[in-house]
């Protein structure tokens, strides 16, 4: 008796999320635009963005020259919130707005170096299927408790994980951190984390004092 209505406010309000939804990813891509163009413009000679998926965007950033990388760029992905059902799957994924960096450095890393969340064994088991990798043990220090580090030479990793500021800037970014590698072969570092309000700087701050101690331990 009532399927025609039912239909119909199933229908609006898919309609309605999906209107709704759309402004509010729309929106808050420009907002981490600004943040990003805000952060990264005294770093950097040029920083451009394009979109990218839906609301998201990609960004490049030119650094200058007295930078210890060439470039920087990032994907934004945003979460599908025009979608109805995305809100109570996410309780069970719990998914996430993320950002992606791949920064270029000006010289070649020395070692291939490779930090995990503690947790996240799955990752950590296909990257060890992929690259000959020793586990590193960080004695008296709290990142340990937080993160797995692999690394294809240990004396590398340790130097690299004792600077102050790496591990200033890794406690600082803890909680968003989904992965982040110094790749020899491809000389960059690449970043993984998850995207909020308050974890944009920190996860930025990181990705460049990762490329400022690299050139400090050349």
């Amino acid at each position: 008796m009532y399927e025609f209505e039912i239909i119909f406010l199933v229908a609006l309000l898919f309609i309605i999320i999906y209107f709704v939804g759309s402004y509010r990813n729309r929106k808050i891509g420009v907002k981490y635009a600004r943040a990003i163009k805000e952060h990264m413009t005294l770093r950097s000679e040029f920083v451009g963005f394009r979109p990218y998926g839906r609301g998201g965007f990609r960004s490049l950033c030119r650094m200058k020259k007295n930078e210890a990388l060439t470039k920087v760029e990032m994907a934004v992905t945003l979460v599908d919130r025009e979608n109805l059902m995305h809100y109570p799957l996410s309780l069970l994924t719990r998914d996430r707005d993320r950002l992606i960096c791949w920064g270029y450095l000006r010289d070649t890393t020395s070692a291939d170096i490779e930090i995990l969340p503690k947790l996240n064994q799955k990752l950590l088991r296909k990257i060890t299927s992929q690259k000959q990798l020793q586990e590193v043990t960080i004695q008296k220090s709290k990142l340990k408790e937080s993160f797995t580090f692999l690394a294809s030479d240990p004396d590398v990793a340790e130097k690299f994980l004792s600077d102050s500021q790496v591990k200033k800037h890794l406690m600082e970014a803890k909680t968003f951190i989904k992965r982040l590698s110094l790749d020899h072969d491809e000389t960059r570092v690449y970043l993984l984390g998850e995207l909020t309000d308050i974890s944009l700087k920190p996860l930025l701050n990181l990705l460049c004092c990762c490329a400022d101690q690299h050139i400090r331990a050349q």
